[in-house]
């Protein structure tokens, strides 16, 4: 499974368990609902410093060298809600949604998502500080709580070459 399909089931996943949207940030389109959650990917590919494990394979035209790593990724997640009254008509404090929906996205991080990343092949290295994200709008604000998550994958590159039958000294 490459990064993109990995980072998709991740989103997917915690679109589920949250149970509202999950958006990539920046992209052109009118803005979700609340509440809603925007996330970027903000470094892919943190290497772990090491070589990776080389792996030769015999192949029929040659050989097949496999190198497996374990890097990190960082996403940032933003939970979004504005005051508001809702369809029934009560009204919603778009601060405590915000703050309820990141609370329960950092418990799907740090425990009820476990099997999701065993299936993944994910561990979560680190869920970070959940912190205030509020943007003024014109009149009012909207209410933004937000969080970044570092997990560790698993990277496998790979590639054919020729093999080296016989050698002459």
């Amino acid at each position: 499974m490459n990064f993109r399909e990995l980072r998709n089931r991740l989103i997917s996943s915690l679109w589920d368990y949250i149970g509202c949207p999950v958006i990539l940030s920046n992209q052109v389109q009118p803005e979700a609902e609340p509440p809603f959650c925007i996330y970027t990917v903000t470094a892919p590919y943190i290497p772990d410093g090491g070589m990776g494990d080389y792996e030769i394979a015999d192949v029929a035209e040659g050989v097949k060298i496999s190198r497996m790593e374990m890097p990190s990724a960082t996403f940032s997640f933003t939970f979004c809600s504005q005051n508001r009254t809702a369809e029934n008509g009560s009204v919603v404090n778009g601060e405590d949604e915000a703050w309820a929906v990141a609370d329960k996205a950092i418990s799907y991080f740090k425990h009820a998502g476990q099997d999701d990343f065993l299936a993944l092949g994910v561990a979560v290295v680190d869920v970070g500080q959940a912190q205030d994200r509020t943007t003024l709008l014109v009149d009012e604000a909207a209410r933004r709580v937000g969080f970044d998550v570092q997990i560790r994958y698993t990277r496998i590159d790979e590639r054919e070459t020729a093999s080296i039958e016989k050698i002459k000294i």
